[in-house]
């Protein structure tokens, strides 16, 4: 946190604990010092969306099928809007929108936690931990803008329907020298998505039966890449994004999609070479 008066930090936090919508985690209380300043929230026993992609298989834990994630993902963009809403002179009003601060309610709901916190945030610290300072417009030109949480939106959609880690949101040592992900699936033929890109995990229980066709799937992964644009002027608007992620569909017809190549005896694992990584 930055050396913000506690005037300030107060009204600042008075604005985040009016915030209310089913996808935002509330801010129950703060603590203010001004050494430490400490957010408290309710516990979400069922942890971060990260756990769930990354480390299910190491804890025992069953995949996300093809309906939870378009949930998910359905969850976090209407949570985005309301910020957007609710927090309009916040350039960025996530600002730090990534898999581990997303948390689930045991019917998958998702909960962004870490919201709105670009006011009171040291620049310094900023830069090297906010996935808003980690966009392609903040790399190339310094400067972060009301699309910027568009294109963190992009790449966990690309994250949620991969099952990989964004390379340029691991810490420096763990992962620098991998393919930033939007680039990895645009050098991916379109018509090899559905079997190279899609994570094949996501066949397992309900999605096998509930489909998941393959052109809902790839529409989405779509949405995603065109949130991922690196020109900004380019990349879709947050309001356009979120329209098009609420009209994908569940199923399309296809209900064999996922099933069809998950017999390909090619289940890849979903924690991998990232498995000592730990989500904070």
């Amino acid at each position: 946190m930055n050396n913000v008066g506690k005037e300030e930090f107060q009204e600042h936090m008075r604005r985040l604990g009016r915030l209310k919508h089913s996808n935002i985690l509330p801010l129950v209380a703060y603590y203010y010092r001004k050494e430490e300043k400490l957010l408290i929230t309710d516990f979400v026993e069922k942890g971060s969306l990260a756990v769930h992609l990354h480390g299910h298989q190491a804890l025992g834990l069953p995949s996300l099928d093809w309906p939870s994630r378009l949930k998910i993902v359905k969850g976090v963009a209407s949570g985005l809007a309301y910020l957007y809403r609710d927090l309009p002179n916040i350039i960025a009003a996530h600002g730090h929108l990534k898999s581990s601060n997303v948390l689930l309610t045991q019917s998958n709901d998702p909960l962004l936690t870490d919201y709105g916190l670009a006011p009171v945030i040291n620049q310094e610290n900023a830069q090297e931990l906010m996935v808003a300072y980690k966009s392609p417009e903040y790399l190339h030109h310094g400067r972060i803008t009301k699309k910027t949480d568009v294109w963190s939106l992009g790449m966990l959609i690309l994250e949620i329907l991969t099952a990989k880690l964004p390379a340029n949101f691991v810490p420096q040592g763990k992962g620098s020298e991998e393919e930033d992900l939007a680039k990895w699936v645009s050098s991916v033929p379109r018509e090899e998505w559905a079997s190279v890109v899609v994570d094949k995990e996501m066949t397992g229980g309900p999605a096998r039966q509930n489909g998941g066709g393959e052109s809902e799937v790839i529409k989405l992964l779509k949405i995603g890449m065109s949130c991922c644009e690196a020109d900004v002027e380019k990349r879709m608007d947050l309001k356009e994004a979120v329209e098009r992620i609420e009209e994908i569909k569940e199923r399309d017809g296809d209900d064999d999609f996922l099933s069809s190549y998950a017999s390909e005896g090619d289940m890849r694992s979903s924690i991998g070479k990232y498995d000592e990584i730990t989500f904070s």
